[in-house]
């Protein structure tokens, strides 16, 4: 259990430095871009050394799998939780916004952006379908 949990922390913080490098990189100018950029970089060096230790290739190089959990699965699973959460937070928070009458009238970089993450949402969404059909 300690481990899933563990692969699912490492993931979730994976794909979150990947998007919000995306933003940053997609909101900033200049030498803060360029932040961005390495914060995208560093979440994929994070992914892909991870997913490594629980592949075949972690056979050849440690002779064992030193993650011993379904990857694919586990995430997959992680970001259906991840996504109910935030849709039922959203919900919530929309109705609340509505009721009490602070509901106002979103810019257009808000628009965007949500648009954006919603965007980046669905298609890890689909890369962990395919993953976990993939796998089997």
């Amino acid at each position: 259990m300690a481990i899933e949990f563990l692969s699912i922390v490492v993931f979730t913080f994976a794909l979150a430095l990947l998007v919000l490098g995306a933003i940053t990189w997609w909101m900033e100018r200049g030498r803060r871009q360029t932040l961005g950029v390495l914060m995208m970089g560093s979440a994929l060096v994070i992914a892909g050394a991870y997913a490594f230790l629980g592949s075949r290739f972690a056979i050849a190089v440690f002779g064992r799998l030193i993650i011993t959990v379904d990857l694919p699965r586990l995430m997959a699973t992680a970001v259906v939780y991840t996504i109910g959460v935030l849709l039922g937070f959203g919900l919530a928070g929309g109705a609340f916004l509505w009721i009490s009458g602070r509901l106002i009238e979103p810019t257009r970089l808000e628009r965007q952006l949500v648009t954006f993450i919603a965007v980046v949402l669905l298609v890890a969404l689909v890369i962990s379908i395919i993953a976990v059909r993939i796998s089997h």
